[in-house]
């Protein structure tokens, strides 16, 4: 796989790099454990790093570092399940990284890892399946793939000996990540394979695209914006504070409309609910 006319080397970009030595580094510590990062061992154990329902609510909730743990973790096994991916990160890493910078990259990365675990829970779900460990770094990669897809779907890449677009790529392996979890629900398809997983790296990649997440702004001479979950919290306070100015007006608009009524009728013209009105009005303002 390869873009055509275009060619990336070593060094990759910094964000892109360091992700690319993680899964490398990981993929050989389980090696040297003999899987228990990724599949469990004939004595039992096992499964340190793979995500799964079960998994995460182990520990008063530290299980839930898996979500991270398990996008940096394949069987070494498969080499082909570190292979495919790790392509796929150096093709697309330093495309994402050049429009959304360094710790865009990370953040991309990372919360399409997290939202393919999503995915993955979701099917396992609708499956009764929840206790199936998740391992590789394939719903970060679907990320930065459709992201790519996005950024410049007219580029030309070489995909196992045909040359094509690269929002036909994007749309074929999501077509198929759609089928085959389609197969999945039906009880058709028992597969190793969390297409599921794929196709929610996939929609973050889109919305990433769509809504301009995780723009590193200061690695392009700007200045740096709140991230993700601090524009999100941001915009929820903002939410907030609307509705209580507005619930201020509200109370300020009946009280110059009661005060008005005692000026030309006096204090005996008021309803009991307006006189309850009234003095919760002054104990508020007494407070």
């Amino acid at each position: 796989m390869s873009y055509a006319g275009r060619r990336f080397y070593l060094p990759l970009p910094p964000a892109t790099k360091t992700l690319f030595l993680i899964n490398v580094a990981v993929f050989v510590a389980n090696m040297f454990v003999l899987g228990r990062l990724s599949a469990p061992t004939q004595g039992g154990g096992g499964f340190w790093f793979a995500f799964s329902w079960p998994a995460m609510l182990e520990g008063y909730g530290l299980g839930a570092v898996r979500l991270i743990t398990y996008q940096f973790t394949h069987s070494f096994d498969e080499i082909g399940h570190i292979l495919f991916n790790m392509l796929a990160l150096w093709f697309f890493g330093p495309r994402a990284e050049s429009r959304i910078g360094q710790q865009g990259m990370y953040r991309l990365y990372l919360w399409g890892g997290a939202v393919g675990a999503f995915g993955h829970l979701i099917a396992a779900a609708l499956t009764d399946s929840l206790a199936r460990p998740l391992v590789g770094a394939s719903g970060s990669c679907y990320a930065l793939l459709v992201f790519a897809a996005c950024t410049a779907p007219r580029d030309l890449i070489v995909f196992v000996f045909v040359t094509m677009e690269l929002w036909v790529l994007a749309s074929l392996l999501c077509f198929i990540g759609i089928y085959e979890t389609f197969l999945e629900l039906v009880g058709r398809s028992g597969g190793s394979v969390a297409h599921s997983a794929h196709l929610g790296g996939a929609l973050l990649g889109w919305l990433a695209f769509r809504f301009g997440w995780f723009v590193d702004h200061a690695d392009f001479g700007g200045r740096e914006r709140p991230g993700f979950l601090a524009g999100l919290l941001a915009r929820l306070r903002s939410a907030r504070a609307r509705r209580h100015q507005q619930a201020a007006e509200h109370l300020d608009l009946q009280l110059d409309t009661i005060l008005a009524k005692v000026k030309e009728h006096g204090l005996g013209s008021l309803t009991p609910a307006e006189r309850r009105f009234l003095e919760r009005v002054s104990q508020q303002k007494g407070r």
